[in-house]
């Protein structure tokens, strides 16, 4: 099967993977998952990129992020690994790789997919058995998307999913609650580790279609004029 094709647009739905090392521990201390998420916020106003859903474990990352015209996902997630890979070199007195050396990052619609990707994400302690329910993990958005108060790093009311929930802010936390207590079905969270396979994007078909079609009218749009004057 061949590789699902690149978009290299701003504003898409990336979900990101990236995994320690050999599959090491990249966090080994409460302090290590914090410095993290303080790394995010640095450079979540740095990119201008919001964030949606996010989950360290101990090895690996989920971070479900919506990219803008300041940074692709590749130097947003360039500048989150060199700043982690130093801290952790000075403190743990190590070198080398601390991270693998590619992280994931399929395209994610904004329908079902999108809904179902944050069950995922947000889930994922449940399935690993470190915790009985998403709410006790504690490095994991699913706290923020319940809360009523604003977060510093995730941007519910930029997330039109999450926003259909319901009417009101209350209505859509309950209505998250409810659809994130129920574990994601077996079906969706197949297609979801096939795109991070690298086999597809957990997108829509029509939804890709016109991520195309927005990539070919940009590669027609003819060059600009030539300044007038003496060169």
């Amino acid at each position: 099967m061949g590789r699902p094709i690149r978009i290299h647009l701003p504003n898409l739905n990336h979900h990101i993977l990236n995994r320690g090392n050999n599959r090491q521990d990249v966090f080994l201390e409460d302090h290590d998952y914090l410095h993290y998420l303080g790394i995010l916020k640095r450079y979540k106003h740095k990119f201008n990129f919001k964030i949606f859903a996010y989950c360290l474990m101990k090895n690996h990352i989920h971070l479900l992020i919506k990219t803008s015209s300041m940074g692709t996902v590749s130097d947003i997630m360039k500048a989150i690994t060199i700043a982690h890979t130093r801290r952790y070199h000075h403190k743990y007195k190590s070198s080398g790789h601390v991270w693998q050396g590619r992280f994931k990052s399929p395209i994610v619609s904004t329908d079902d997919y999108f809904l179902a990707l944050m069950r995922y994400i947000e889930q994922n302690p449940v399935r690993a058995g470190l915790v009985d329910h998403p709410g006790k993990y504690h490095y994991s958005s699913y706290r923020a998307n319940v809360i009523m108060e604003e977060d510093e790093l995730i941007d519910k009311e930029d997330n039109p999913t999450f926003l259909s929930l319901g009417r009101t802010m209350a209505e859509r936390i309950e209505n998250y609650k409810r659809i994130v207590s129920v574990p994601l079905e077996e079906s969706k969270a197949a297609l979801i580790r096939k795109s991070l396979g690298g086999q597809s994007h957990f997108s829509s078909d029509s939804y890709l279609e016109g991520l195309q079609k927005d990539v070919l009218r940009t590669e027609k749009k003819p060059p600009g004029r030539p300044r007038s004057g003496n060169n």
